[in-house]
């Protein structure tokens, strides 16, 4: 019976040994504290290095998720409600979310220390003794706990924890697209309802025109030619009519299927691309918020640069590309590790024919002999030197994105400030305008039409002009996280 009792208290023992160990680890880990992760719109530096425990990775957001049925019914969508709209609506967005659970379980999975020992028991009440021995039965206890000896534990848990960074810049990323995407459709809405108004005034006015030769052909004041010269030029606005509207239509069902909402919504989206006020890009401050020290530049093209540069390598893709060094890091430490057996201990007990009495330890380990992990090593070392590679093609490609981003921006302001003194006039005035000269017989019908295709035409490329300033706003959002918001007037 005291070897019984004996027994039992070495098995408690190990196991309380291990068990503490684990925790004191555990609670060495949670105790260090780490920045939180940045919104989607204002993208800041992380220190991936830094990444410890699972609770100093912030959430995606701070604020509640909304769904479905949790967003209120909209009747006029604008551009600062709709991005709000898709961030919460959006369903490839809502998809994308959900990793961030996964990987969040995954990181519980890694912290739970493998405390499985086993107890392995074995009797013979059945014994044919040769000599005719007389003894109790024959019987053993063994408990057995495997420990690791290099610390595998703590690289899986930073595996686990750069994972779930990685995921949850993956989401930014994700939501970060999304707005900018979201501000092509909403701007592409506008414009496309732009060329429909210049499409409805410029078939209005041949209506109202061919009406007034008909008449006069009537009267005998108009000839044959130019009637069915403005009848067929009639029919051609009416085709681009048709098609101006159809453009206008697919451009709204697009903008709503991206911002998660039915087609037969009722919701209007309201908004002039021409009444838009868009700063010009010498006052734009390209700095990013988390940069707190000066760099002392020689001229402001350096600055420049070194600014968009600075907020390109800080969107949610690099640090997500970023956090994949840490997997592959965490990885590589614990092929390194695993390199070193596992050890199994534990106590022994152990009662003979004969009532003999045995009580000690056991332990087992594996003899690397053939398998002795290098050439798994090697293969973590090779993914980590891929995946720094990748991360600093990754940061190259995203400064050159931003700055051809931001050059077409400039481009396009500098466009539409060349014709400053020009303003989106009212074109049904000005055709009427004309179709009252062309009645008191002041300029004759081909005049008449060069000059309304003149004025259309101007209207056009004005048009073009700023959803081509609007698109590479959008575009600048995409590839340096900037707010739209920050390219406005307020």
């Amino acid at each position: 019976m005291k070897a019984r009792w004996i027994l039992a208290w070495a098995g408690i023992a190990v196991c309380s040994g291990c068990s503490s160990t684990a925790n004191r680890h555990l609670a060495h880990r949670d105790s260090k504290r780490l920045d939180a992760a940045p919104s989607v719109t204002r993208i800041k530096p992380v220190d991936q290095d830094s990444v410890e425990s699972p609770e100093d990775i912030q959430p995606v957001s701070h604020e509640e998720t909304l769904t479905a049925d949790t967003v209120p019914l909209v009747n006029e969508l604008s551009l600062s409600s709709g991005i709000a709209l898709s961030l919460s609506q959006n369903p490839d967005l809502i998809a994308v979310r959900q990793a961030e659970n996964v990987s969040s379980a995954a990181l519980g999975v890694a912290q739970t220390y493998p405390f499985n020992p086993f107890v392995q028991i074995q009797a013979t009440p059945y014994q044919n003794a040769p000599f005719g021995i007389t003894g109790t039965t024959y019987h053993y206890v063994l408990l057995m706990q495997t420990i690791q000896l290099a610390h595998q534990q703590q690289f899986r848990e930073e595996g686990a924890c750069a994972t779930l960074n990685s995921t949850r810049w993956n989401i930014l990323q994700a939501e970060l697209q999304n707005v900018a995407q979201t501000e092509r459709l909403y701007f592409s809405v506008l414009y496309l309802r732009g060329l429909l108004d210049l499409a409805m005034a410029s078939h209005a006015n041949n209506q109202e025109l061919l009406r007034t030769l008909e008449k006069q052909l009537d009267a005998g004041q108009a000839t044959a030619a130019d009637v069915v010269m403005v009848r067929i030029d009639t029919r051609s606005t009416h085709q681009q009519l048709r098609l101006a509207r159809a453009n206008a239509e697919t451009a709204v069902r697009d903008l709503k299927r991206q911002l998660g909402m039915s087609a037969e919504d009722p919701a209007s989206i309201t908004g002039d691309l021409r009444s838009i006020l868009w700063r010009n890009p010498a006052s734009v401050s390209l700095e990013p918020k988390a940069l707190e020290i000066e760099i002392p530049l020689e001229t402001a093209t350096e600055r420049e640069k070194m600014m968009v540069a600075s907020r390109a390598v800080s969107r949610p893709d690099i640090m997500a590309a970023h956090a994949d060094v840490d997997v592959a890091r965490a990885n590589l430490n614990l092929a390194t590790a695993a390199k070193t057996p596992d050890l199994q201990i534990g106590p022994y007990y152990q009662r003979t024919l004969d009532g003999t009495s045995f009580l000690g330890f056991r332990a087992q380990m594996d003899i690397p002999v053939i398998n002795n992990g290098r050439p798994l090593e090697r293969q973590r070392a090779a993914e980590l030197a891929q995946r720094l590679t990748a991360w600093q093609q990754a940061a190259r490609r995203a400064e050159l994105e931003a700055k051809a981003a931001w050059d077409r921006y400039k481009l396009a302001s500098e466009a539409i400030a060349e014709d400053a003194d020009f303003r989106q006039s009212d074109l049904p005035n000005e055709l009427q305008q004309l179709e009252t000269q062309f009645v008191a017989g002041e300029v004759d019908i081909v005049r008449v039409m060069q000059a309304r295709t003149s004025i259309i035409q101007n209207q056009r490329i004005y048009l073009d002009l700023l959803n081509e300033l609007a698109q590479s706003a959008a575009n600048v959002t995409a590839t340096t996280g900037m707010p739209v918001e920050e390219l406005l007037q307020q």
